[in-house]
C-alpha cells in the first residue's frame, strides 16, 4: 500500500461517485482548500470519507522533534484520513532531518505502548498489515534483526496493535534526513486508538 495512492484517488472518487448521486438517498460532496482536498459519499447502507487534512494524533503517536510535513508527488500532502463503512485509516507522513535510526528508536519506544512489536524490514514507503496467520501479525520482506540496519537500508516498519486495531510506522532514508510514516487501522468497529 502507498500513501500518496489514497490521495491521488481524491479527484477520481469526485468524480466516478458522482453517479451515485443519481441513486435515491445518495449524495457526494468534494472539496479542496488550501489544506487539502476531502470528498464525502453517504449512502443509505453507509458512507465513505476521505480527507487530505490529518491530524497526526489521529494516528495514535507524537510527532517526533523538528518534523515537517513530507508532500508526495504532486504536492499531495502524502497524508489521509479515511472512513469507509466502518472502517479507518489514517496516514500521517513526515520529514526530519536527524537519521533514520534516530526516529526509529524514538518510534521503537513509543509503539510499545500498543502491545509487542515486531520490526520488519522495510520496501520504500510501502507497508501492510500482513498477517501470516488468522491472529498475527507477519512481515511481508522478513523481520528485521537489526533495528538500525534496516532503517539505514530499505527502511523499516514498525508494528503493533491486533488484527482489527493495528499501529504502524515506515522508516526510510531520505537524503541525509529521513521520510516516515505514522498509521493507524482500524478494521472492524471495535476499540479506537
Amino acid at each position: 500500500m502507498q500513501i500518496s495512492r489514497f490521495i491521488k484517488l481524491l479527484p477520481g472518487l469526485a468524480l466516478s461517485a458522482a453517479a451515485l448521486t443519481l441513486l435515491p438517498g445518495c449524495s457526494v460532496s468534494h472539496s479542496k482548500t488550501d489544506k487539502g482536498e476531502e470528498v464525502t459519499i453517504k449512502t443509505p447502507v453507509g458512507g465513505m470519507n476521505v480527507n487530505e487534512n490529518v491530524d497526526p494524533k489521529q494516528t495514535g503517536f507524537s510527532v517526533y522533534p523538528g518534523s515537517r510535513p513530507h508532500h508526495g508527488d504532486h504536492d499531495d500532502s502524502g497524508s489521509v484520513n479515511m472512513d469507509m463503512f466502518g472502517m479507518k485509516i489514517v496516514v500521517a507522513s513526515f520529514e526530519a532531518d536527524d537519521a533514520p535510526e534516530k526516529v526509529a528508536d524514538y518510534y521503537d519506544k513509543e509503539i510499545k505502548k500498543y502491545g509487542a512489536v515486531l520490526q520488519c524490514k522495510g520496501s520504500g514507503m510501502r507497508f501492510t498489515p500482513h498477517s501470516s496467520s488468522g491472529d498475527g501479525w507477519g512481515c511481508e520482506h522478513g523481520e528485521a534483526s537489526d533495528i538500525k540496519a534496516a532503517a539505514t537500508g530499505d527502511g523499516l516498519e514498525l508494528k503493533a496493535g491486533s488484527k482489527n486495531n493495528m499501529h504502524i510506522v515506515a522508516v526510510k532514508p531520505k537524503g541525509s534526513g529521513t521520510e516516515y510514516a505514522l498509521v493507524y487501522i482500524r478494521t472492524g468497529r471495535g476499540d479506537s486508538i
